[in-house]
């Protein structure tokens, strides 16, 4: 219960940094998300001041949005999280709640330049904001050598072309299958 409401008193504080987001958190309120980390469930309520966070449910939730605690970071981070994030039952509105916070843009540099100045606090802004970008491109980088890595200088894993071909082959196949299974299927039946 305390971690909930430290948590819900967190994510307000930072959620009232953007106006906008809380207009569209509000155009949900009434429905339930509930959010399955794997070891960690919990349920979300978007309301206009921002989300109330329960333990328990309410009420059966509209949506459920199930992935890991990096896939939630990736999407809160960069929006993507695409095949990723399993949403189950009204898929608008986990779609629409995924894109609101995809979306949400803090301005956090107003309440700093009250403490360090205009100034300054669009300084550290720009720093921060260089040094994301920086950390996005090279993590993504990264990313690429050891894919690229894998599938050229160890051969541990296929290119994706490969995988696609493959995954199509296997779909044709499937479906070749299914036509001669009907196919016997007419063949045996008597004359009539």
């Amino acid at each position: 219960m305390i971690f909930e409401t430290l948590a819900e008193a967190i994510i307000n504080r930072l959620l009232r940094l953007d106006p906008q987001t809380l207009v569209r958190l509000g155009e949900l309120e009434g429905k339930l998300i509930r959010v399955d980390l794997g070891t960690m469930t919990f349920h979300v309520e978007p309301v206009a001041e921002g989300l109330k966070l329960h333990r328990n449910a309410p009420r059966a939730p509209d949506v459920t949005l199930r992935g890991s605690v990096p896939v939630f970071a990736r999407l809160a981070r960069t929006g993507i999280a695409v095949g990723e994030l399993q949403i189950s039952g009204d898929i608008e509105v986990g779609s629409r709640f995924q894109r609101i916070l995809k979306d949400v843009e803090l301005d956090w540099e107003e309440p700093l330049s009250r403490v360090v100045g205009d100034v300054a606090a669009h300084q550290i802004g720009r720093a921060v904001r260089g040094a994301t970008s920086w950390g996005i491109e090279t993590s993504r980088t990264v990313a690429q050598d050891v894919v690229e890595y894998l599938q050229e200088e160890r051969r541990v894993l296929a290119p994706r072309v490969r995988v696609e071909d493959f995954m199509q082959s296997v779909d044709k196949l499937r479906a070749d299958a299914d036509r001669l299974e009907k196919r016997i299927e007419l063949l045996q039946r008597p004359a009539r």
